[in-house]
């Protein structure tokens, strides 16, 4: 049981006196700040405050303390008494602000993957609230329906309230604390509200005849001026060259270091940080997009491709794809074709048109399977499997291309 005793302090260089608040607990001892000063005339010749007014305030300082502490009941006798100390001193949160939680969030976590998203999310539910503050207990089920209503059925609606989830999640780790019995977020609305998941393939894959069609197209020849880059070209290339690859996605493609063997190998920048094989994978590169390949090589062996040669980071040259493949699309009849396209199309491909099962198509796109985790640790990787079936891919799509 902690114990609460006032102590007046050495006189400082003013002449004031500044009182802090003794803490007693498993025979250790700590002083608690505090804002109090008092003067020769506020104390007895024997060194004790008489100051009414000032005795006052400091019981209701220690009153404040005790009632804090007697709400850990017995969980306060595995703290320490520093641990104690934080959690008496650290002031009451009345509310919550969920916007400014949102902003510390995406403040803390600069280089998190996808932040973009995070960053869209916080914009769109400032506007769907008309204003700049949201107390963390409007969150509730009724709350996250009517906002997603609000997103209509685009891919918002599994993007922005999955990054809400998430940045709860944290808001709850941060003021939560389970083992002083300190509860401020006491709710669990995302437990009784399923975020929709988004069934996109059919979007976002496109067919053979459009694959075809693109590996068709002609280039432009239109001259640039000397070290700029047709978007139009490249955006062609890189759709090919990532389908071809197994849907490599464009950071992949970007940041790639290693070519041997006739195989590029890179650990999938998405997901390499929750896989204890680092998300590493093994692509032969297939002769039909070997000219490709070689086309925008690295020659200084420094990483596979020159992309980074060309912008100056990933985020650049995806959004350069981007706008490329705007012209790629209108021209096979894709009003918004997007990069990742490709790595749907693969996928569709290989499952509806060859009947590949879909655990060798999950294991080719490298994605995490929480329910294989522990047989893979039994298994040696061998990538000559998913390769075969992207030998099958290419041959079926690259069979019948006039090129």
């Amino acid at each position: 049981m902690a114990t609460f005793k006032a102590e007046v302090q050495k006189q400082r260089k003013d002449g004031t006196f500044n009182i802090k608040i003794l803490v007693t607990h498993n025979r250790q001892l700590k002083r608690l700040p505090t804002g109090i000063y008092i003067t020769k005339d506020d104390m007895t010749r024997s060194g004790k405050i008489k100051n009414q007014k000032i005795l006052d305030q400091i019981d209701d300082l220690i009153m404040r303390y005790r009632k804090k502490a007697n709400k850990l009941s017995i969980a306060i006798n595995n703290m320490s008494i520093d641990k104690l100390a934080g959690y008496l001193c650290e002031p009451e949160v009345v509310s919550i602000d969920f916007l400014e939680v949102f902003r510390d969030y995406i403040n803390e976590n600069p280089d998190k993957k996808g932040l973009r998203n995070y960053k869209s999310a916080l914009n769109s539910l400032v506007k769907f609230l008309g204003r700049n503050r949201l107390d963390i207990s409007e969150i509730t089920v009724p709350f996250l329906e009517k906002y997603a209503t609000s997103l209509g059925k685009g891919r918002a609606v599994s993007l922005y309230l999955g990054s809400m989830r998430h940045v709860y999640s944290y808001a709850k780790q941060k003021y939560n604390d389970e083992d002083a019995k300190r509860i401020l977020i006491p709710y669990s609305p995302f437990s009784r509200y399923k975020v929709p998941r988004q069934n996109v393939a059919e979007k976002k894959a496109i067919s053979v005849e459009l694959i075809r069609k693109i590996i068709e197209l002609p280039y432009d020849g239109t001259s640039r001026g000397k070290d700029k880059e047709n978007r139009y070209n490249l955006a062609k290339d890189c759709f090919i060259l990532s389908f071809s690859l197994i849907g490599t996605n464009s950071v992949d493609l970007y940041n790639a270091e290693i070519y041997e063997n006739d195989e590029i190998v890179y650990c999938r920048t998405k997901t390499k940080d929750r896989r204890s094989d680092k998300a590493r994978i093994q692509i032969k590169v297939h002769p039909h997009i070997l000219p490709i390949f070689k086309k925008y090589m690295d020659k200084t062996g420094k990483r596979v491709f020159r992309f980074y040669q060309m912008y100056a980071d990933q985020s650049t040259f995806n959004a350069a794809l981007n706008k490329g493949l705007k012209t790629v699309g209108e021209k096979v009849g894709i009003p918004d074709l997007k990069f990742y396209a490709a790595r749907h199309s693969w996928a569709t491909i290989a499952r509806n048109d060859l009947k590949t099962d879909k655990s060798t198509i999950d294991e080719a796109l490298n994605h995490i399977d929480k329910r294989l985790s522990v047989t893979d640790l039994y298994i040696k990787k061998d990538f000559s499997i998913i390769n075969e079936v992207n030998k099958s891919v290419l041959d079926y799509v690259f069979k019948s291309c006039k090129r």
